[in-house]
């Protein structure tokens, strides 16, 4: 067996007078998003080649502890290009293009699987309930609620690309009800915004106007915190707090995707580069 030995960088960073400390982890293969459970962190690799769309079967999710130690390369593979992670009742739910799988985490065998129809970059996913997952497709618009028990799935919200661009990441919040939207810039369009979406009154609203190709989106205190693709692949992350935006002070990041939060730390995927950025947000 072959053994992947990360290469690991330590530094630190300022946001305001906060010092930020980071931990990078290399040997990647275009890494998109990052999930973390109770015990352990999934990584999506798209694969060799950073092909978003290509059904190659060089896709696969590394698993590490929460030190960033790789304990299974190659935890599940032969995958095409998948993105977004969500865990539910032991099975890790994920989009693979146009489709929708699930594989039981102690098995690792495949469980669920849903062809989307139509669909052309699914991207992220959020959990409802406990039957139901919301998914994003950026190349259509579309925002989808997927019935796992009835393997069926219905239009949430279907956004004009041109004024918002394609959704990208996802975030709900289950107390205020609303969902948290991150639009990316498909199909060569000049950029996304960043949307709240309220689910009981079915009303759009904007968090961020300016147009960008924004990806993760993750809660922290009471701000949001989203990537962005950035001019020229030069990434960063915004704090988006009572109308007010300001950027973390982090090192280069090109291609910074799909985040994840775990209390005061914040993973980032570092895409272009193959590597994941681990950093603590409060000393």
């Amino acid at each position: 067996m072959k053994k992947y030995i990360l290469s690991l960088t330590l530094g630190a960073a300022l946001l305001g007078a906060s010092e930020l400390k980071y931990q990078e982890f290399d040997g990647f293969k275009s890494p998109e998003s990052i999930f973390v459970d109770k015990n352990f962190v999934y990584v999506s690799n798209v694969g060799e080649k950073l092909e978003p769309l290509a059904k190659d079967n060089d896709g696969f999710i590394s698993k590490l502890d929460k030190n960033g130690k790789v304990l299974e390369y190659k935890f599940l593979s032969n995958l095409n290009a998948p993105k977004g992670m969500m865990e539910l009742n032991n099975t890790l739910y994920v989009v693979d293009i146009d489709v929708l799988r699930g594989f039981d985490l102690k098995s690792k065998k495949e469980i669920f699987n849903l062809p989307i129809k139509g669909a052309i970059f699914l991207n992220d996913i959020e959990k409802l309930d406990d039957n139901t997952l919301v998914v994003s497709d950026t190349g259509t618009g579309l925002i989808l609620k997927v019935d796992l028990k009835e393997k069926s799935y219905d239009e949430l919200l279907k956004l004009d690309l041109a004024k918002f661009g394609g959704p990208n990441g996802l975030y709900l919040d289950n107390k205020n009800n609303k969902l948290f939207i991150a639009g990316y810039h498909p199909n060569g369009l000049s950029g996304g915004v960043v949307m709240s979406y309220d689910l009981a009154k079915k009303e759009l609203s904007i968090v961020k106007n300016e147009k960008e190709s924004y990806d993760g989106i993750v809660p922290y205190n009471d701000a949001l915190l989203v990537s962005s693709w950035g001019e020229n692949l030069n990434g960063l992350v915004y704090s988006l707090e009572n109308g007010k935006t300001t950027k973390l002070e982090l090192p280069s990041m090109k291609g910074s995707a799909d985040m994840f939060i775990e209390g005061d730390i914040l993973w980032i995927p570092k895409m272009v580069e193959g590597k994941i950025l681990k950093v603590k947000l409060q000393n």
